[in-house]
């Protein structure tokens, strides 16, 4: 069975992430203590773009803890692998149960600093994923957001502040024109 430790290890790619950002998960991923569970500030998430394919639109929530525009997603939990991760993530922000059948491959690696007073955490190291959906399926739980929707990329750059976010925003917008 495979550790949260290799299977983070084997995400870091240069393609996804700048040198810097890649050596300093590197030097992080050695330090262990990975998840919140493990009492450290510093850990690392998943988070998740779901994409509509025919309009073009991705969906975006407004998340009542940070004040933010984001994309979903969370921390991994203790003990967790990253695509159980991604799938509790899923059911717990969009009420679908197992959406991701089998591996899929992140788009992103990027470092998110906290600066929230209330949260024990600190610094979160994303690990981005993209899934396509026209969101039919979605049954989004209202306690964990101020407002959902679906907007294209221009409405969802009017609405974020988050670097990290506005990256996966901007590498998805390449996606679309590819």
């Amino acid at each position: 069975m495979t550790t949260l430790y290799e299977e983070i290890k084997a995400v870091i790619d240069p393609k996804l992430c700048n040198e810097q950002i890649s050596q300093y998960w590197l030097e992080r991923l050695e330090k262990g203590d990975l998840t919140r569970d493990d009492g450290n500030v510093s850990h690392f998430c998943c988070y998740f773009l779901p994409y509509d394919p025919a309009t073009q639109e991705v969906f975006i929530v407004h998340h009542k803890k940070s004040g933010l525009w984001l994309f979903p997603g969370g921390h991994i939990d203790k003990g967790e692998p990253l695509m159980r991760t991604l799938n509790r993530e899923i059911e717990e922000e969009l009420g679908v149960k197992d959406r991701i059948k089998e591996e899929i491959r992140p788009f992103l690696l990027t470092i998110t600093p906290i600066e929230n007073r209330v949260q024990s955490c600190k610094e979160h190291m994303d690990i981005w994923y993209r899934f396509s959906t026209d969101g039919s399926e979605f049954n989004v739980d209202p306690k964990e957001f101020h407002a959902t929707r679906w907007t294209s990329i221009e409405g969802a750059r009017e609405l974020m502040t988050d670097p990290p976010n506005l990256e996966a925003l901007r590498k998805t917008e390449e996606f679309f024109s590819s």
